[in-house]
């Protein structure tokens, strides 16, 4: 029950994938039904159910998998982290670090890249702006991908090893909640939210 996204340029067709933690079959379809080409394959972090399908979609695509070297040797216990849990995932390997302060470029959108670690070693996340269909209309929204640090209502465990609850607050507050009210946070798992809501609602964040 993890969130995969397909961020794409609907001009040129080149896509992000973020997060694949498995059924490739499914995001393969996806990408083939909107005659998409993957750019990149984008990790947030690197447990195992985020990066399970790392390795399946860069042997089908040819695309580079992109994370931050803090995280890429998590990347080589995804098979015996995800048995441990009875499920199934392969391991792969970083192709190109990234950091903060990276913009990635893909068409005309433009990830710039945040460190939003906390719940992990070195979690990533990716703000950009482009057009979305919502609610029956098109708007232009920043969008901020950002794993397992927030989600609606709640943040990311800190309970695992390199985790840390005081950093992952400081860098909620500091480098997403600086953001718009209105971009939409998309999470690691559960529903779209927005900054402003989080502001407002999440018990972690206030205060």
């Amino acid at each position: 029950m993890v969130n995969c996204y397909i961020v794409a340029d609907e001009t040129t067709k080149e896509a992000a994938v973020f997060d694949p933690g498995g059924n490739v079959d499914q995001i393969l379809k996806a990408l083939s039904d909107d005659d998409l080409r993957v750019k990149y394959i984008m990790n947030t972090h690197t447990h195992w159910d985020h990066v399970g399908g790392n390795q399946e979609l860069e042997d089908a695509t040819d695309a580079p998998i992109l994370t931050h070297r803090d995280e890429a040797p998590g990347l080589q216990s995804v098979r015996e982290n995800a048995s441990m849990f009875g499920s199934g995932a392969n391991n792969s390997r970083a192709s190109r670090f990234i950091q903060e302060g990276d913009v990635i470029e893909m068409g005309s959108i433009r990830f710039e890249v945040l460190d939003l670690r906390g719940h992990s070693l070195a979690g990533l996340g990716f703000v950009c702006e482009g057009e979305l269909e919502l609610d029956g209309t098109t708007q232009k929204r920043k969008v901020v991908i950002c794993g397992d640090a927030l989600f609606a209502g709640s943040i990311g465990r800190t309970d695992f090893p390199g985790s840390n609850m005081e950093l992952l607050l400081e860098n909620i507050r500091k480098k997403i909640f600086t953001l718009p009210d209105d971009t939409l946070i998309l999470s690691g798992h559960g529903p779209v939210t927005t900054v402003g809501r989080e502001k407002q609602f999440n018990p972690f964040l206030q205060g």
